[in-house]
């Protein structure tokens, strides 16, 4: 109070409180050494049960209209596969697509032999018991790369606010811990702030191969070939936060 009533002659007066040195605040103006501040975690362990699956169809020409007519025809086989299966087209989406030159580097200078075009479909929101299916279906309709499956779970953000509710609860046994060692009483809970979310961690990577895939579209009859395996593991959701108890007197 004294410090206050200082500052408020010296603006009265047109000064500063530089004008009169630094002014220490009392001790029983501060609280902050009346207080614990704890930051903990909290973890769910989750079996993931969904999929997003992105594999490629790439095709070779000696002229670029050619391989991209090839490529466009054995594209539409493909999303016919998926759609057959039961695949939603709003869930089949074009992520990439590339026309590139092939060079023969043997020769000198090197020469132009044709050309590449590869398209690459991104099927999303798949339940895991059928993400095999998928692939096998879409190998067998003429896609030859894989570029990865990636697996989520559809209760995410539930298992999120469980995993937020374990972070406190482990918040508040550590500051309980602290104030028992110091021979303190832990008091109300002044503030909590939940700390960064790994929003990738949303999305495990699996590491599927493309090699297993080829392997499958090289028999003779891939009708006949087995779906592809698919485990996807569990999916770690974790949650962060910072808490301030007050310390009873």
């Amino acid at each position: 109070m004294l410090n206050k009533r200082i500052a408020a002659a010296a603006m009265a007066l047109g000064l500063t409180c530089a004008a009169f040195g630094t002014i220490p605040a009392a001790a029983d103006e501060t609280s902050d050494d009346r207080q614990i501040n704890v930051s903990a975690s909290g973890k769910v362990m989750e079996v993931p049960d969904m999929a997003r699956i992105a594999f490629s169809i790439v095709t070779d020409g000696e002229e670029a209209a050619d391989a991209q007519t090839e490529n466009t025809e054995t594209v539409r086989k493909v999303r016919d596969a998926l759609m057959a299966l039961g695949v939603e087209e709003g869930s089949i989406q074009t992520s990439d697509y590339y026309i590139n030159p092939r060079y023969d580097y043997d020769s000198d200078p090197a020469k132009l032999v044709g050309y590449q075009v590869g398209t690459t479909l991104t099927v999303s929101d798949q339940k895991i018991e059928d993400a095999g299916k998928i692939l096998t279906s879409a190998v067998g309709a003429g896609a030859n790369e894989v570029e990865g499956i990636t697996y989520t779970c559809s209760t995410y953000d539930e298992k999120y606010q469980e995993a937020l509710a374990r972070a406190v609860a482990a918040a508040k046994t550590k500051a309980e811990t602290l104030a028992d060692a110091a021979g303190e009483k832990l008091g109300r809970v002044i503030t909590i702030t939940e700390g960064w979310q790994d929003t990738s961690a949303r999305y495990q990577e699996s590491d599927a191969s493309g090699k297993m895939l080829m392997e499958s579209a090289a028999m003779e009859d891939t009708a006949s070939a087995p779906d592809v395996n698919v485990d996807p593991g569990s999916l770690e959701i974790q949650a962060n936060v910072t808490v301030t108890y007050e310390i009873d007197d």
